[in-house]
């Protein structure tokens, strides 16, 4: 019941037949189908995309086939709950749609979501479209001053430091900062022009960026962001090259301050 109560609330409507209408449906009954129909259709394209990523898919009713995808799709993953939630109120839409009774009615919030999630799993967006392009890249032997003033003037706070199309690492401003008050405590003196493989030294872990290839999808961007995060490391930037290699040039880059941008529906 509670579940119920939850997709009341939040996603639709649903009115016992003795009782009145509150809250109203929707306005007319156009709007009613409109909306009963978009939920519908994205929910039935949804369950059978599902279908199609297992095995002997027939043995599962939706809830266990949601989860089994959800094991190692990570879009489905994190929509999990909300399918779920989704689904236990298509059970009424589907009933009381198919006798012409208006005893539940999607709201237009509930078809946007179900389309929404729907075109996130069916027509996934490339990362490399949401990637920062052309990407600024600096070389160990260049002056730290050279890359701080190229980090400023295009305010960002993380650059590739590559030697010719290879990428070495990722110099950020925190790395910088670290180095910054080690080296004038010991040396003092001018540091603009000490090179950066001197300051990349001192990246606190050097296992901060990741590499995913050209074809990579939004949700494989806030996978990678996922994955670091449930290791307790903190994903600076993933870089697109062709074939997700780092001997590759760099096409496109993803920063942690771009994973609002790569979910068009939040997380459960």
């Amino acid at each position: 019941m509670l579940a119920y109560r939850r997709c009341e609330a939040v996603y639709g409507l649903i009115v016992s037949p003795d009782q009145p209408h509150y809250p109203p449906l929707p306005t007319s009954k156009q709007e009613m189908d409109e909306n009963s129909s978009r939920y519908i259709d994205a929910f039935n394209e949804i369950e059978k995309w599902l279908r199609t990523q297992v095995d002997d898919s027939h043995r599962f009713d939706l809830p266990a086939l949601i989860d089994t995808v959800a094991d190692s799709h990570f879009a489905v993953r994190r929509h999990a709950a909300k399918l779920k939630d989704l689904n236990r109120f298509r059970n009424f839409v589907v009933h009381d749609y198919s006798r012409n009774r208006a005893l539940a009615a999607p709201t237009k919030l509930a078809a946007d979501v179900i389309s929404t999630i729907r075109n996130e799993l069916l027509a996934p967006v490339p990362l490399l479209t949401l990637a920062a392009k052309p990407v600024a890249t600096c070389r160990p032997g260049d002056t730290i001053g050279s890359a701080v003033a190229r980090m400023r003037d295009g305010s960002f706070s993380q650059i590739p430091v590559c030697e010719e199309r290879a990428c070495l690492g990722l110099l950020t401003a925190s790395t910088i900062a670290r180095w910054l008050s080690v080296d004038l405590a010991h040396n003092g003196g001018l540091v603009e022009d000490k090179p950066i493989a001197e300051v990349l030294a001192h990246q606190e872990d050097s296992e901060n960026h990741e590499f995913l290839p050209r074809s990579a999808t939004a949700a494989d961007g806030l996978a990678a962001f996922d994955r670091f995060l449930q290791r307790g490391i903190r994903l600076e930037a993933v870089l697109i090259t062709e074939n997700g290699l780092p001997t590759e040039g760099i096409l496109g880059i993803v920063t942690v301050h771009d994973v609002p941008r790569l979910g068009s529906v939040p997380a459960d």
